[in-house]
């Protein structure tokens, strides 16, 4: 009897430890998703740099993992256009490309690594000649048209295809020269279509400061300031999100003060 107790006794007390190994390893926190958190944390803080620093660490332990991909991919991007030297943004450019790739490798079922791939892209046809640009401007196209296709309602990508469809069709006259001599020619490209995306990415994101600025932009790239002024008013009426959202402000200041004078 005594044997028998001692037993259940001992059978009780391993399943009480078992259990409660269980729950300890369902309550530990995953170190990933507590530096991803911390890296969204110091994003909505404007920290960029020290963003990046989290998302690279995470790469190191997770080469594939998905939110660091795009994300670091994006922040070379951004962090790289604000450099005055070409090499040094041409290195944040290719680096940023890498990345992109590395997303696309393992998550082409997802929306986000052909954004990033798209912005990448076009950051770098500012370092390049005219026939290279015309060429990465197919490019750009086809990879926000698939990140459009996976993720409709995303914002930046309509933003994106919003600039990319004003640029195109407004190109200088040395572009369209320069296209004849290139097989595919210049991507497609109409105002109507460059207003209709980069309203569909306002509505989407109506706290978007880049977004109305671009827009204003591009009615003062086709001489419709009479549209342009009331988007700028109401621009400058929005608070900062992001990092370059202060001198966005004041250039948008600027450009009201020139329609207005």
């Amino acid at each position: 009897m005594l044997k028998d107790l001692i037993m259940r006794f001992a059978i009780i007390l391993l399943l009480f430890c078992f259990t409660h190994l269980q729950l300890a390893a369902q309550t530990e926190t995953d170190p990933i998703e507590t530096m991803l958190e911390e890296a969204s944390q110091l994003m909505s803080e404007n920290d960029e740099e020290g963003a990046l620093e989290i998302y690279l660490n995470i790469l190191e332990a997770d080469p594939e993992n998905y939110e660091a991909l795009w994300n670091a991919s994006l922040l070379h991007s951004s962090n790289g256009f604000r450099f005055d030297d070409e090499d040094t943004q041409k290195e944040f450019f290719e680096r940023a490309q890498e990345l992109a790739e590395t997303a696309l490798k393992f998550h082409d079922d997802r929306g986000h690594p052909y954004y990033v791939m798209a912005v990448a892209k076009g950051r770098m046809a500012d370092l390049v000649g005219v026939n290279r640009r015309i060429e990465l401007g197919h490019i750009i196209e086809e990879y926000v048209e698939k990140a459009l296709e996976i993720m409709p309602e995303h914002a930046p990508s309509w933003h994106l295809y919003g600039v990319l469809q004003s640029e195109v069709a407004n190109v200088s006259r040395a572009e369209r020269i320069a296209a004849r001599f290139i097989s595919s020619g210049l991507p497609d490209g109409t105002n109507e279509l460059a207003e209709e995306y980069l309203l569909k990415a306002k509505e989407l994101d109506p706290k978007s400061i880049i977004i109305r600025l671009d827009l204003a932009r591009h009615y003062m790239r086709t001489n419709q300031d009479e549209m342009a002024i009331p988007i700028l008013e109401d621009l400058l009426e929005l608070e900062p999100r992001q990092k370059d959202d202060p001198e966005f402000l004041q250039e948008a200041e600027d450009y009201l003060r020139e329609l207005l004078d």
